[in-house]
């Protein structure tokens, strides 16, 4: 792990710091591909614990057996978790897709997560979190990875082992928990393309 030795009291300037000396020694990170909000939720409710082209070839799969996302909502359970048998957890993480994808559509009356645009980001994370299955990481990932683009901070595991060792957070400290610490500590006027790479650059770091 590459060694960050940093004397800094404030830790805004701390984090600013990390950012600036990880892209001068990974580069700058993208450009990045932006699902739309729904395909994002589902990309991170199937992604959790499993590699990246597992999970992608599994959100793949779904479209191509099903076309979209509707029918995938009112698919039976068992054909769901066949398509994404490949990835971790399947038995759980496949009813919980099906719920979610009800849940958002009792709640508009169809599958949309556009009006979220219009929620602050506390706000939506906290609408996002209500669905079955959606920790902190998938409704930051819904939010910031997705065209809505807000500033929501994600934070996996390889980055919350990063900041417990720095010691930004405390070593018992859960995704939850870590993103409440750290976000008030993010240098102010950063984009959610900021926090997008901030992301990226301490996951390869982790």
């Amino acid at each position: 792990m590459m060694q960050l030795s940093l004397q800094l009291d404030d830790r805004s300037h701390i984090l600013a710091a990390i950012h600036a000396r990880l892209r001068r020694h990974f580069g700058p990170q993208g450009s990045f591909l932006l699902l739309d909000p729904v395909s994002q939720l589902v990309m991170g409710l199937i992604g959790g614990r499993t590699r990246g082209e597992v999970s992608r070839a599994a959100f793949e799969g779904l479209l191509l057996r099903f076309g979209d996302w509707e029918t995938v909502r009112d698919a039976p359970v068992a054909e769901i978790q066949e398509r994404i048998g490949a990835v971790t957890f399947a038995e759980v993480k496949a009813p919980r897709l099906k719920a979610a994808l009800q849940a958002v559509t009792g709640a508009y009356g169809r599958l949309t997560l556009d009006d979220l645009d219009r929620l602050t980001v506390e706000e939506a994370l906290t609408w996002l979190e209500r669905l079955p299955g959606v920790g902190r990481k998938v409704a930051a990932v819904t939010l910031n990875f997705s065209t809505l683009r807000k500033a929501a901070l994600v934070i996996d595991s390889h980055h919350l082992r990063v900041l417990r060792r720095l010691e930004l957070v405390g070593r018992r400290a859960d995704l939850a928990r870590a993103y409440d610490t750290v976000t008030p500590l993010l240098p102010p006027g950063w984009s959610a393309a900021d926090l997008d790479e901030h992301h990226q650059q301490v996951k390869i770091l982790g």
